[in-house]
């Protein structure tokens, strides 16, 4: 059986997932039987089939291990077909029921990417984009979906479609795939997406341009962690804009390069953006960076792992950045057995005075490694509780949501009594921060120290505990008792240069 077929003959949502369950229990299963006991694949066209497959160590016809793999990414395509639908179901079920609450016409549907994104254990942007696509494979692309569910065609192809035909109308949409569905299987993903994009053009010119514009408004910047003491600035732009912007670093990188710059093609077209971004030199760039680490790496010399705006580092870096602004330390050869070093066998770096720093202790708890608050040479402004609350939580407690914070939450509602404290505050991105105030959507204080626990409108709960400083700097078992961690936050901010002051001075 099929999940098209399970799905129109089922009588409740359990005999889909029952059936494709014990399909995926008997594949894991039999994993563990005798070699001697024959292969059978899956397929679309058999009720739940048994792979049987050998113990490690024994031999395994390559051809059954083929129609294996085979197999199970069929299994995969099919599961996706069945989450798509369920999706929309859900979505379709809550605004019905937003409606009855009353709810704006422009608020219907929201928080369902949210609820989707905590039951998959995925970010709720990338949630609420799948989504929406889903939407369209679900209810107006039938051909497509029913490829997907009897195991032909996988979500990436689908979703390249239903990207492609986005902004047209229903009757459009059904004709491509009607045109489309039947040799789907034949094309890669993007090949798939743009036949139909050029099918999609060709029926209507308005729809065409109306996807030039939808794009136009998706332009962004982002950055993601790239390897050691690297992060990757990524910049979607419109592509007369960014074929002019990277003609320039070219045209710069070719000009250095012909005077002798022995930098690399890319690696002075690299500097030359930041430099112009940033108006500086890359050594020193005017604005606050944070930079945590445990005070035995920045006093002591040693060679505790340390975070730079959610990143890790080594300590000795971290430490060279702290003193001198700049990332990579210089190694130079011992001069004899009495100069000092650090753990590293590198000089200790001096102090530069030409570059801003101030330094805040953070304390955090000797055996959970929770951060539990922090000292200020002045009075505790929201500022300083706000710097504190994202220095201990990084990003946002949203579980599976890696998104920069940009709210801190009152966990207990500041409306019913909620303290506006480090112990009542969870740091969350933007996005979250509106849902949680959604009818049936509440945020309470876990069981454990810190924790948040997020319900959905359906009462599923989901817990967030507060992020462990030690793990995050390589030492799980902690410091030991009455331990301290030190954060330091180097800055060349033109404002506070100027002015000598530190940045609490801001109640923000």
């Amino acid at each position: 059986m099929t999940v098209a077929s399970a799905l129109s003959s089922a009588s409740s949502l359990a005999e889909p997932i029952g059936a494709i369950r014990g399909a995926v229990r008997d594949l894991i299963e039999s994993a563990t039987l005798p070699s001697s006991t024959r292969m059978r694949v899956l397929t679309k066209d058999s009720d739940a089939g048994s792979l049987r497959a050998a113990r490690p160590g024994q031999s395994l016809d390559p051809s059954d291990l083929v129609e294996a793999i085979s197999g199970i990414e069929k299994l995969k395509n099919s599961l996706d077909a069945l989450q798509s639908y369920y999706e929309v179901a859900l979505r379709d079920e809550r605004i019905r029921t937003q409606q009855e609450a009353g709810l704006p016409k422009a608020k219907l549907g929201s928080g369902v990417g949210d609820e989707v994104a905590l039951a998959r254990g995925i970010s709720p942007s990338r949630a609420s984009r799948q989504l929406a696509l889903r939407r369209v494979i679900v209810e107006t692309l039938p051909g497509t979906w029913k490829r997907m569910a009897e195991g032909d065609v996988s979500a990436w192809t689908a979703e390249e479609v239903a990207s492609s035909v986005f902004v047209l109308d229903d009757e459009d949409r059904l004709q491509i795939d009607q045109e489309l569905a039947p040799v789907l299987h034949e094309l890669s993903p993007r090949t798939a997406g743009r036949r139909a994009r050029a099918r999609a053009d060709a029926l209507d010119q308005e729809a065409a341009l109306a996807r030039i514009r939808r794009n136009h408004t998706q332009r962004h910047v982002s950055q993601r962690p790239a390897a050691e003491g690297m992060m990757r600035l990524s910049v979607l732009l419109p592509l007369h804009t960014g074929v002019a912007a990277f003609a320039a670093l070219s045209a710069a990188a070719n000009s250095a390069r012909a005077q002798g710059d022995e930098r690399s093609r890319g690696q002075v077209m690299a500097d030359e953006l930041a430099e112009r971004v940033t108006g500086t030199p890359a050594a020193i760039v005017p604005v606050e960076i944070q930079l945590l680490m445990t005070d035995r790496t920045l006093l002591a010399g040693a060679s505790d792992a340390a975070e730079l705006e959610g990143q890790a580092i080594p300590g000795s870096v971290a430490r060279h950045l702290a003193l001198t602004g700049d990332l990579i330390p210089q190694v130079e050869p011992r001069s004899s057995t009495t100069d000092a070093h650090d753990a590293t066998g590198q000089h200790p770096a001096a102090p530069d005075p030409s570059v801003p720093r101030w330094i805040r202790r953070l304390y955090a708890d000797p055996v959970t490694g929770e951060l539990e608050s922090m000292d200020t040479r002045k009075r505790l402004f929201s500022g300083a509780v706000r710097r504190f609350v994202i220095a201990r939580d990084r990003q946002c407690r949203t579980p599976g949501c890696e998104a920069a914070p940009r709210h801190v939450h009152h966990v207990e509602r500041y409306a019913d009594g909620g303290l506006t404290t480090p112990s009542n505050a969870a740091a969350l991105c933007e996005r979250f921060n509106y849902v949680a105030e959604l009818p049936g959507w509440g945020t309470q204080a876990g069981p454990g120290s810190g924790e948040l626990t997020i319900t959905t409108p359906t009462g599923h709960t989901h817990v967030s505990p507060v992020p462990s400083l030690w793990e995050r700097v390589g030492r799980p078992d902690g410091p030991g008792q009455g331990h301290t961690a030190i954060a330091t936050a180097t800055a060349t901010a033109r404002r506070s240069r100027v002015r000598g002051a530190d940045p609490d001075d801001d109640p923000g």
